[in-house]
């Protein structure tokens, strides 16, 4: 199968001398609110994966068209974030819709899902801190949390030190609802009974699961969980699939080692009328610089 990459339209580039950034070591790339892009907005029927692969294309692309070769060199976190236009949307409560309708912040519903390719509760905390950061906001109204392997490898100990962190985004109020993804029993009960702020919801990859189980619809009725389904991929964005973007608009050295440990989809929507308002990612990854560049 042809990979991701292969599928982006095609750019005609002069080959780099040089690294466009040698000493990065973590990379962040913030779409914004995508609606507001009308390149990604004209194409349907992509899956999440092919979304963010646009997504990096274009950015990247965009780099190299107003290449400043000395923007990222000496930088060892590189932020490829939106302009201002992108975000205007997100950023403004008070702006009106297509009816002129006035919208304040209790008429939105933020919803956050990440996906995390590491356990470090760490990294769970840096990242629901730059969703909040990045936009602008206080508190988020629902998060849900998908692991790697669809959960279904995950021990229990392995996974409560990251709903610590969930808890204690919800004890200041700052997370208002949180669920998990692909839990069966007995993990699912075996967590509800061993966490203080209990899961609102689980979501269930039909892809994997064509049925919910009548014993995890049972036990989810009867603590008050809501069961949800998903159709997401098992593993949004692997290594290869990113370092070849990077590479395809970048120096081979550029694109070396570079592995996603969390991706993030988000959305608003006005409650009232159930509209989406806006919609995006975060893509973070990191590497260990393990040679030196020609």
């Amino acid at each position: 199968m042809k990979s991701l990459v292969q599928n982006v339209n095609q750019v005609t580039l002069e080959p780099l001398l040089r690294p466009v950034f040698p000493k990065a070591t973590e990379i962040l790339f913030y779409t914004g609110n995508t609606l507001s892009i009308p390149k990604l907005t004209k194409k349907t029927n992509k899956n999440l994966t092919e979304e963010i692969i646009e997504y990096i294309s274009m950015v990247l692309q965009k780099m190299r068209i107003e290449m400043n070769e000395a923007k990222f060199q000496n930088e060892k976190y590189v932020k490829f974030l939106p302009t201002s236009d992108e975000t205007s949307v997100t950023s403004n409560h008070n702006s009106t819709t297509s009816g002129n309708e006035q919208l304040s912040r209790e008429d939105l519903k933020y919803s956050v899902k990440i996906f995390l390719r590491s356990l470090d509760p760490e990294l769970l905390h840096q990242t629901i801190n730059t969703v909040l950061n990045q936009l602008k906001e206080n508190y988020l109204e629902s998060i849900m949390i998908s692991l790697p392997n669809s959960g279904v490898q995950i021990a229990l100990n392995e996974f409560l030190p990251l709903w610590h962190v969930i808890e204690d985004y919800i004890d200041k109020q700052k997370i208002l609802s949180a669920g998990v993804c692909d839990f069966m029993l007995p993990l699912l009960s075996d967590f509800y009974d061993s966490c203080k702020h209990k899961p609102c919801t689980n979501q269930i990859n039909l892809n994997v699961c064509c049925a919910i189980p009548e014993d995890l619809n049972k036990y989810a009725k009867e603590h008050n969980i809501q069961l949800l389904t998903h159709s997401d991929p098992i593993d949004v964005l692997n290594e290869t699939d990113f370092q070849g973007v990077i590479q395809k608009y970048s120096h081979e050295y550029d694109s070396m080692n570079w592995k996603p440990l969390c991706i993030v989809r988000y959305s608003s929507i006005i409650t009232k009328r159930g509209i989406i308002k806006t919609k995006g990612f975060f893509i973070y990854s990191k590497r260990e610089l393990r040679m030196n560049k020609n």
